[in-house]
């Protein structure tokens, strides 16, 4: 590309920057402001819900774990008559897998595959 064509792109590149930097100067308010602050300059916004962070803080006695409380028996405990139990069928021992048996060597194919490739020259392309 041209010297002139990349001096132009670059001129023009240049004033973009500056300015968008003039025009957020321009546009930013004059004073700063917290959220929830009106930009007028008027009163902040009261929330009825409020509260200080000094009640909220927890003391160390607030934090100790209740003591656990025992669960109540029934007065009355019924005896029951305990339920038959069935016999588990016998499980049969399944028979061992077979073990993998290698194809015949006329079915192997693999080998005519490779055989069939074309070698890599010797020296590659530059």
């Amino acid at each position: 590309m041209p010297r002139s064509v990349l001096r132009f792109v670059a001129v023009i590149l240049g004033l973009c920057a500056v300015g968008g930097f003039i025009l957020g100067v321009r546009g930013a308010p004059e004073r700063a402001r917290l959220p929830g602050e009106a930009s007028g300059g008027g009163a902040p916004i009261q929330a009825s819900d409020a509260q200080p962070l000094d009640d909220l803080v927890l003391t160390p006695s607030e934090l100790a774990p209740e003591p656990k409380k025992e669960e109540e028996k029934p007065a009355e405990e019924t005896e029951q008559a305990p339920l038959p139990v069935e016999k588990a069928p016998e499980l049969k021992a399944a028979p061992a897998p077979k073990a993998p048996t290698t194809p015949p060597p006329e079915e192997d194919r693999v080998g005519d595959l490779i055989d069939g490739l074309t070698p890599p020259p010797e020296q590659p392309p530059y």
